[in-house]
């Protein structure tokens, strides 16, 4: 069913007691200095990421590639650029930028109009997409979009805008003759890419993240199928054991007329020591045969898999996907491998015919397949992304994210034959040097990972349980933490054994989990430098103003609480805020037992998470059990040790909930 939202819709608002919030924080310092336990001085903000505002900036802006499109006539090519609030124009003829349109905040995703006048650039942080003249390159208007949009294509006529919400796991559909939303459809988790079919019945779009689920089972990701004509979701595509989602390519029916979607596989139940042997992380490709019931009802889609891995080196971050025209080649690049490969599609389709129909996962795990139909591997800049190919399929374009450039692709010789320069500073700071190192995957063994690989999205969390160092099967698995707006938050590592970032990615990172040599000093500085940087997305779930709602106010009443409903005192140890106090990020950055280790367990203390932006960082605790806030105190707080609950109701605990998502 539909859903029609109101951005806005938070009830009635009263004021945030500041004055009482100042005097409760500092009374938690004190308390707490008075344990002895550690206290560290005030971060300067206790909300960090409220926009990318240059004036907030200094050294170099970096234009930062992210998304592409051509013109018809493949003359123009307009790229959008994340870092710098910008789209491009570039003269494909001459390789030279004509022009530049300031967007958004964070503009990720970029789409033309049937009639190539209008150009529709989605801004990430402002949740807003800048519509722009394609001829003058003057914006028209801008229209609002869910939470965190990304990923934008038009259907067939023009009419109707499709918007893939990150942080609203939602698609908007918009009018664009009033530019208003006409509906809001669910899709899966974290949804980035969409792609109108050729036929322009269907939009597809794929999400980063699988599905929540217990942590010991199989591993599935959706593709969102879109009837355009009743704007309703047509089907959920399944594709089982893989994560990360990203561009869609479709291929003519001619060739197969299928969907390929480049996707990472992890193993992450398996100890880390099968790094070392490879196959810890494979990349690939998903096959889809859309369902035969848009043509003559009935049928399931056909899902196949294969790998774009060779057996001992890894093509690691699949990112970027586009067909030619005739549906020869398909261009997939690999982000932390700086490669772009290029697949011949009847090779492809000749190695599917081997699969049996029963077996669709018959590839799925073979390293020995990419040779049968990946005919070259092509050298890009740093972090390729976006491929996109002209009308005429004569070129093919590829943004590298990290070097302010395009790569420009001859796909008759099949080479890379020139580089467009988009005119981005040439001063290399440590902060964009660590950017480099963290999406870059030639420092783990045989290339299998980045940091980026575990760390999607520029640091988010990919949202699964990982088994790290132990070699002991099914023991000490931890949930992966996000990495944004983690600066003045040590320890590190759910066991608090890193008391810096330092430690964190310079001889763990090495030793456990690249199984290299790793980073040099120096490049561990630029990468702590980098990963300092990152910040936390504008919290939707608060306004502008700061007030909180009726409901988000009560929680907050709950959170300070001392005493229980029955008026029993609650014993420090076991308030909200004894180990969340507000100044220090919501964490007191010591380890504490609240209850939740498990026999697979070697330890029963753990590093308390910081509650910024809690809404998007699950599944929670330690080992990734709790797939949603409510079940942390529902099915994981049975004894009342971590915090006193047994005692709320359920709307007190929606309460509570909804404070900590303003957080």
């Amino acid at each position: 069913m539909p859903m029609r939202i109101n951005r806005r819709s938070r009830g009635l608002k009263v004021k945030r007691r500041s004055k009482l919030l100042s005097s409760t924080a500092v009374f938690i310092l004190v308390f707490l200095a008075g344990l002895g336990l550690r206290v560290f001085p005030a971060a300067a903000s206790t909300q960090t990421g409220q926009g990318s505002d240059w004036s907030e900036v200094t050294g170099p802006h970096y234009l930062s590639p992210v998304d592409l499109k051509l013109s018809a006539d493949g003359q123009r090519l307009y790229v959008v650029c994340e870092d710098s609030d910008l789209m491009l124009a570039v003269d494909t003829r001459t390789g030279q930028v004509t022009g530049r349109v300031r967007v958004g905040h964070k503009p990720k995703g970029i789409a033309l109009s049937p009639n190539g006048k209008t150009v529709y650039v989605s801004n990430e942080w402002d949740d807003t997409i800048t519509e722009i003249d394609a001829y003058s390159l003057q914006p028209r208007r801008t229209l609002e979009a869910g939470w965190g949009p990304v990923g934008v294509t038009t259907d067939r006529t023009g009419e109707v805008l499709y918007v893939a919400n990150t942080l609203g796991n939602d698609v908007s559909l918009l009018d664009l003759s009033s530019g208003k939303e006409i509906k809001r459809l669910r899709t899966g988790t974290f949804p980035e890419y969409t792609a109108l079919s050729r036929d322009g019945s269907q939009v597809y779009v794929s999400n980063l993240l699988g599905r929540a689920g217990p942590i010991d089972q199989p591993l599935v990701s959706d593709l969102t199928a879109i009837d355009t004509r009743k704007q309703v979701v047509a089907e959920r595509i399944s594709v089982p054991g893989v994560i990360q989602l990203r561009h869609i390519a479709e291929v003519p029916a001619g060739t197969g007329g299928c969907l390929l979607i480049p996707f990472m596989r992890p193993k992450n139940l398996n100890p880390l020591v099968q790094i070392e042997q490879g196959w810890y992380l494979t990349h690939g490709m998903a096959i889809i045969r859309p369902s035969p019931s848009r043509v003559a009802g009935g049928g399931k889609p056909r899902v196949d898999e294969v790998l774009l891995d060779d057996i001992d080196h890894y093509y690691a971050d699949g990112f970027g996907a586009a067909s030619t025209p005739d549906g020869r080649w398909v261009l997939v690049t690999a982000a932390g491998a700086n490669v772009v490969s290029i697949v011949d599609t009847a090779k492809l389709k000749q190695l599917l015919r081997q699969i049996p129909p029963d077996k669709p996962e018959a590839l799925a795990n073979r390293l020995d397949s990419a040779r049968r139909f990946v005919v070259r591997r092509l050298s890009t800049g740093s972090d390729p992304t976006a491929v996109a190919v002209a009308p005429d399929g004569r070129f093919a374009y590829i943004a590298n994210r990290l070097d302010d450039t395009v790569s420009v692709v001859d796909m008759g010789k099949l080479m890379i034959t020139s580089t467009i320069d988009l005119g981005g500073p040439k001063e290399i700071t440590a902060v964009r040097h660590g950017e480099r190192l963290f999406f870059d995957a030639s420092y783990c063994f045989q290339e299998q990972l980045a940091c980026a690989t575990c760390h999607p999205h520029e640091g988010l969390s990919d949202g699964l349980a990982w088994m790290l160092e132990t070699h002991k099967l099914g023991r000490d698995v931890v949930e992966n933490r996000t990495l944004l707006g983690i600066k003045d938050t040590s320890p590190y590592k759910w066991n608090g054994k890193n008391p810096d970032l330092a430690t964190q990615d310079g001889p763990r990172t090495a030793k456990y989990i690249f199984r290299s040599q790793g980073f040099s000093p120096s490049e561990v500085k630029d990468l702590e430098s980098f990963i300092q940087s990152l910040k936390l997305p504008p919290n939707r779930h608060i306004g502008s103003d700061r007030e909180l709602t009726e409901a988000q106010e009560r929680g907050r009443e709950i959170f300070f609480r001392t005493r229980t409903n029955d008026g029993s005192l609650i014993r420090p140890e076991n308030r909200c805020y004894f180990c969340h106090p507000p100044l220090t990020h919501y964490t007191s950055r010591v380890q504490i037992n609240v209850g939740t280790a498990t026999r697979y367990d070697t330890i029963k203390e753990f590093d308390i998470p910081q509650l910024e932006s809690i809404y998007m960082r699950a599944p929670y605790l330690h080992n990734g059990e709790a797939q949603t806030l409510e079940e942390i105190w529902t099915k994981f707080n049975p004894e009342d040790k971590h915090g006193i609950t047994s005692d709320m109701d359920k709307l007190q605990l929606n309460d509570l909930i909804e404070f900590l998502k303003t957080l």
